[in-house]
């Protein structure tokens, strides 16, 4: 079996960026038809047509004044496209300052994509319209340099609408929010050493009791239940990327009982890992 395909921004640029105009069903060095992984961030910006995706194995439509956002290490691909017209900026992690980072990690825990408001749509297209005339001339240092600059204003800007759509849809406080953004990361970094919300509550030096009533507060799910989640959604992005077996992945994932693993898979999908590898492969 092969490994799913893994873009690198550096395929693309030397300096880790690339601007791609979207124009057909499946562009070049975007979103594909077939599932895969890629290391860095991918904006995406709609103008005209439509099209439906799927994100870490959910569906997302697009349509015109849209915008979608792919973090790395987010499984994707292409489903339909009606007529799509667009562009897509590619840049490595490098681009996404830590504020922004943050904005972007809180807009992931609802969604992946959002309608961008006409002013900032009007900001960024031109701000694309600065990037593309220099794509011809990106040996020369110094045009570099703008055209990175003019990158990291375009996802200053993007952060800045996601922020206030953050800000519209979410009645928890700040600190509600860095606790679940705390917990998330360390729950990618850890989950094959535990599944004890006690475990990840001592890492944040609060109770295990509080974790749960901010998780559920936040997620609408308890914390067994969110890494239960975690859990399925790692095994999904194995199965689909890589060619270890059931067991290995289910090893990998702190799972000694990969018969267990199977069933917690199943429970949560409704196929089991073997069936669900083959389905996404197809």
């Amino acid at each position: 079996m092969s490994h799913l395909p893994q873009h690198r921004a550096s395929q693309y640029s030397d300096f880790g960026m690339r601007l791609r105009r979207i124009n057909s069903p499946a562009p070049p060095h975007g979103p594909a038809t077939y599932a895969h992984q890629d290391d860095y961030y991918i904006f995406g910006l709609v103008e005209s047509g439509t099209g439906c995706g799927i994100i870490d194995f959910k569906e997302h439509s697009f349509l015109p004044g849209d915008m979608f956002l792919i973090q790395p290490g987010q499984v994707h691909r292409l489903v339909s496209s009606e007529s799509p017209e667009g562009w897509l900026l590619l840049v490595d992690s490098s681009f996404v300052g830590s504020a922004e980072k943050n904005i972007f990690d809180n807009f992931a825990l609802f969604a992946s994509s959002f309608r961008i408001d006409p002013q900032r749509r009007t900001e960024l297209l031109h701000i694309i319209s600065l990037m593309a005339s220099r794509t011809d001339r990106l040996t020369d240092a110094l045009v570099k340099a703008t055209t990175r600059r003019l990158a990291e204003v375009f996802i200053g800007i993007v952060a800045e609408a996601v922020r206030d759509i953050n800000l519209q849809h979410t009645r928890h406080s700040k600190r509600q929010l860095e606790i679940v953004l705390a917990f998330r990361r360390l729950l990618v970094d850890h989950l094959a050493a535990s599944r004890k919300p006690s475990y990840y509550a001592s890492l944040l030096n609060i109770s295990a009791v509080y974790l749960n009533e901010v998780v559920k507060a936040v997620t609408g799910m308890n914390v067994t239940l969110y890494i239960k989640n975690e859990v399925v959604l790692q095994a999904k992005r194995l199965l689909v990327h890589t060619d270890l077996t059931v067991k290995e992945i289910s090893y990998r994932l702190g799972i000694e009982d990969y018969a267990y693993f199977s069933r917690l898979f199943l429970q949560a999908t409704g196929v089991s890992p073997t069936a669900f590898r083959q389905r996404n492969l197809e």
